[in-house]
């Protein structure tokens, strides 16, 4: 009598909890619980990949009461020493989740997950991220110079887009020619960022077009003035509905890309040719390096945040802070001019197998050390000399032949022995010059 008045008190004030419901499997659960997702379809395959591979085979087979929060910190412990932190905090929060849900459907009391005892070290948080490589506008160039051997000019283009407009990956790899606008005057142009079709997304073996990330990154993005001529070049080269494509005009993808292309062209790569450039950089590091380049020009951060389609931490400043036309100039400008000086720091690129260095003819090197001496001397103050038209007429008299002494194209050079035997009798003592040629010059 008194276990049913509970039950009925409980039931009235709504804590009541069905006795069977602990004794529900985490794979019965798991199955009814991924079926009321509404996330994205990424987010979703992540969660699914963490359920199939981890959650399931620990506790699949273990009822919803029987979790305890004792279990799962010696769970998490392991998980620790085979995974990365990040992973790890994955996988706990989908279980979190999973069973916050069961709490909300009265299956559970609490949450286990949340009652984890904090003992030891006591770290709970991640660890911090390492900071993100970025990549100087010359850098980027010689990246996009190897990208292009690899991948064809789309990719070259790609690399330098991403680097000067700092756009993301999938809005790159989603950029329809309807969304590109070139002044065909002059050398202005916007490049726009659907709300509905702006980023390709891309899913195992799908691809789709759909919105960006965030509503922020719906934008319009103006180009410096040499990213209009490029783009307007390759595109009246080139057909098809997207911006950039692979080789053979397919849409392109991420992970593919990076492996045959991106990498190697950063990394250096002895099979493919190309040499190391900035170890590190991914590509979304290109989109750090405009960040950092607006930084570095003084450009306000309000200014930076409609480019990037980011939001500020300030509510106050990003609804009351707008972007003046004096403003968007001074960022173009600056844009233009990294683009020159990285033009003009640009050196050709070496795609010669890795580590064989050039060799020089032996015969050249002393040429060369030569040549090297007498620049180092040209290039040196040199004090005014005077020399009588005497000396002149002998110096040229007894040029030899092959000399780096310059002779006028109208005299007739003599043979060495020649010469040399006249300049040994003109220099005898008691020896009186009378025979023509180098002994006349001594008259």
């Amino acid at each position: 009598m008194a276990y049913a008045a509970d039950v009925e008190s409980d039931r009235r004030r709504g804590r009541w909890l069905d006795p069977d419901g602990a004794q529900r499997t985490v794979a019965a659960w798991a199955a009814s619980w991924v079926q009321t997702l509404d996330v994205e379809t990424r987010t979703e395959e992540n969660y699914r990949a963490h359920l199939r591979n981890h959650v399931l085979p620990r506790w699949g087979c273990t009822t919803l009461g029987q979790i305890s929060a004792l279990g799962v910190t010696v769970w998490v412990k392991d998980l620790r020493t085979r995974l990365a932190a990040a992973t790890v905090a994955g996988i706990v929060t989908v279980l979190s989740m999973m069973l916050e849900d069961a709490v909300d459907e009265r299956l559970i009391v609490t949450n286990p997950v949340h009652r984890r005892r904090r003992r030891g070290r006591r770290r709970e948080r991640l660890p911090l991220p390492a900071e993100r490589v970025w990549a100087m506008p010359e850098q980027v160039l010689r990246i996009a110079e190897q990208a292009g051997l690899l991948g064809g000019p789309s990719a070259g283009l790609l690399v330098i887009t991403a680097a000067w407009t700092g756009c993301r990956w999938g809005e790159l790899a989603g950029l329809q020619r309807e969304h590109v606008f070139l002044d065909s005057c002059r050398d202005r142009g916007v490049m726009v960022v659907d709300q509905d079709t702006g980023a390709l997304h891309e899913s195992g073996h799908r691809l789709w077009l759909g919105p960006p990330k965030t509503p922020a990154s719906a934008r319009t993005i103006t180009l410096p003035p040499f990213l209009v001529a490029l783009l307007r070049e390759y595109l009246a080269s080139t057909s098809g509905g997207y911006v950039f494509t692979s080789p053979l005009g397919h849409r392109l993808r991420r992970s593919t890309f990076d492996r045959r292309v991106f990498r190697p062209a950063v990394d250096g790569n002895t099979r493919a040719g190309t040499r190391l450039v900035r170890p590190g950089l991914t590509f979304h590091g290109l989109r750090h390096s405009h960040k950092t380049w607006l930084i570095a020009e003084g450009i306000p951060e309000i200014a930076q945040a409609r480019r990037l389609g980011h939001h500020l931490s300030n509510r106050l400043v990003e609804t009351y802070s707008h972007v003046a036309p004096q403003i968007e100039h001074r960022l173009l400008r600056a844009l233009q001019q990294r683009w020159r000086r990285a033009q003009r720091l640009r050196r050709p690129v070496d795609n010669r197998p890795y580590g064989r260095s050039p060799g020089r003819a032996p015969h050249t090197r002393a040429a060369l050390r030569s040549t090297a001496h007498r620049h180092m001397i040209s290039g040196r103050p040199q004090l005014p000399t005077t020399v009588s038209a005497r000396t002149m007429r002998i110096r040229q008299a007894t040029s030899l032949p092959n000399s780096s002494t310059s002779v006028p194209s109208g005299d007739q050079r003599r043979d060495r022995s020649a010469i040399i035997d006249r300049v040994k009798r003109a220099l005898r003592p008691g020896t009186t010059p009378t025979t023509p040629g180098i002994d006349q010059e001594w008259s």
